[in-house]
């Protein structure tokens, strides 16, 4: 991914390395965030937690220490778990834990994705993206969560047919849209499996 900062590698041209993170709650509903209005996609509701990686780091000490921050204002948040595995995850779900915890699992990880877009300012915006997503699940309730203002204007819980409606009324923004599009049918899948 190369040293330095994300800026400076996007600028580059080398590969940025990236976490998206989707949430549900014990309803099946979706944890999305709203960005400040002075941020990419301001004003608009995106993934759980997202972020890039830091120079070195890996991408599942990228995804608990993304999810600290945004969700807790604590990069070490000793209420954000990875699962080794589905195993792993499936049993921390289900054991009655998730009232304090959100617990993260790796689902897929995406080399050479390239986002190509309008820059804020005009211009092109090109880089390219290695993703690794993760699903996640919590019972913590809204106002429970102490999400970090500089990154996020607030927190909601939304339906599958609430998001869809955002996706088709383009309230999106577009690396959310992919995120949906590709996973969400998995997410539900899960949460379906874990309700029995």
């Amino acid at each position: 991914m190369g040293g330095g900062d994300w800026n400076e590698a996007k600028a580059s041209g080398l590969a940025v390395g990236a976490v998206n993170v989707l949430v549900l709650n014990e309803l099946g509903q979706v944890l999305l965030q709203r960005r400040p209005a002075d941020k990419e996609n301001g004003g608009r509701w995106d993934k759980s937690v997202g972020g890039h990686v830091a120079a070195g780091e890996e991408f599942d000490t990228a995804a608990v220490r993304e999810a600290g921050e945004e969700l807790f204002d604590d990069p070490r948040s000793p209420q954000v778990l990875l699962a080794r595995d589905v195993l792993e995850f499936e049993t921390i779900a289900a054991s009655g834990d998730l009232r304090r915890l959100v617990v993260l699992h790796r689902v897929a990880f995406q080399l050479n994705l390239r986002d190509v877009r309008h820059a804020p300012g005009g211009g092109l915006r090109n880089v390219l993206y290695h993703l690794a997503i993760y699903h996640g699940r919590t019972g913590i309730p809204l106002e429970e969560f102490r999400p970090q203002k500089s990154e996020i204007d607030a927190l909601r819980y939304v339906d599958y047919r609430e998001l869809d409606q955002l996706l088709l009324d383009g309230q999106l923004p577009p690396n959310m849209a992919f995120l949906w599009l590709t996973q969400g049918h998995l997410l539900l899948a899960g949460h379906r499996r874990a309700a029995g």
